[in-house]
């Protein structure tokens, strides 16, 4: 999906994307072979050449930074594919919102997941969260990263460099509403018997029950990393099940099925 993208480009929508697709524009490189045949003004056609051009290179080099930088935030996903080293993070907190709140952050590679505990490793997570291309979240663009910015400044630049795909409104977009657990149960997806029926009140109440020590108190923090590593390993399943449907919603799937109307206006005159 990443090399059939144009929207990065200056002045390039939707509907001028959608109409370089039905014109057979499906990739950088056929856009390279018919950039001169397809009616483009010349602002258009010399924004798209250097865009393309440029992530071109950025693709032979690797360079997750250049599509996290240029790519609209809500298209993230287009490059998951491409740029596969992602870490799915979710945090827990104290109930706090300010520096000194963020209690457990999990991150998984996929496969590999790490639960980093307060007062135990949390720092560390710095460090290892900067091998990932990007990050998978859901709703960390309105809560879990600001929170992590918060604890740990130098994470402003580290997520600005990386890509980040939010799972909240990615299937908003799919028509599922509602909080993570919600929509786990609307796609049938299960949690392990300690973290079920779990919510984000129960991680502050088992967090606290932790901290106070005495009986149960390891018991209590074993249910809070259970519930915490559920939330990570199935935003694994969520982006699996999400990313076929987005391209089918941004219109793609139905061009290539040779389906979607025609937009030669748009290219014509954008």
């Amino acid at each position: 999906m990443l090399t059939a993208t144009f929207i990065h480009a200056q002045g390039v929508g939707f509907s001028t994307e959608r109409a370089l697709w039905q014109k057979g524009v499906r990739s950088w490189d056929l856009y390279r072979e018919q950039a001169s045949s397809l009616g483009l003004s010349r602002r258009t056609r010399d924004s798209l050449s250097a865009t393309v051009d440029a992530s071109v290179a950025a693709l032979e080099a690797h360079d997750a930074k250049y599509f996290a930088r240029e790519l609209p935030s809500g298209e993230h996903w287009r490059a998951a594919r491409t740029f596969t080293h992602l870490g799915f993070l979710d945090i827990e907190t104290d109930g706090g919102m300010g520096p000194g709140s963020t209690t457990v952050i999990g991150l998984s590679d996929g496969l590999d997941c790490r639960i980093y505990v307060r007062g135990r490793d949390l720092d560390e997570f710095v460090a290892d969260c900067q091998r990932f291309d990007g990050f998978v979240t859901f709703f960390g663009a309105g809560f879990d990263l600001p929170m992590l910015r918060r604890e740990y400044p130098v994470l402003e630049r580290i997520f600005r460099e990386r890509l980040h795909i939010d799972l909240c409104p990615a299937l908003r977009k799919l028509g599922y509403r509602g909080g993570l657990k919600s929509i786990e149960q609307q796609l049938d997806i299960h949690r392990v018997p300690e973290a079920e029926g779990l919510d984000g009140l129960d991680a502050v109440r088992l967090w606290k029950a932790y901290r106070r020590g005495g009986r149960g108190s390891e018991e209590a923090l074993d249910q809070l990393l259970a519930y915490n590593r559920e939330d990570v390993v199935n935003m694994v399943s969520l982006l699996e099940f999400s990313l076929p449907r987005l391209r089918t919603a941004c219109g793609f799937e139905d061009i290539l099925a040779g389906s979607a109307p025609v937009l030669d206006e748009a290219v014509a005159t954008a």
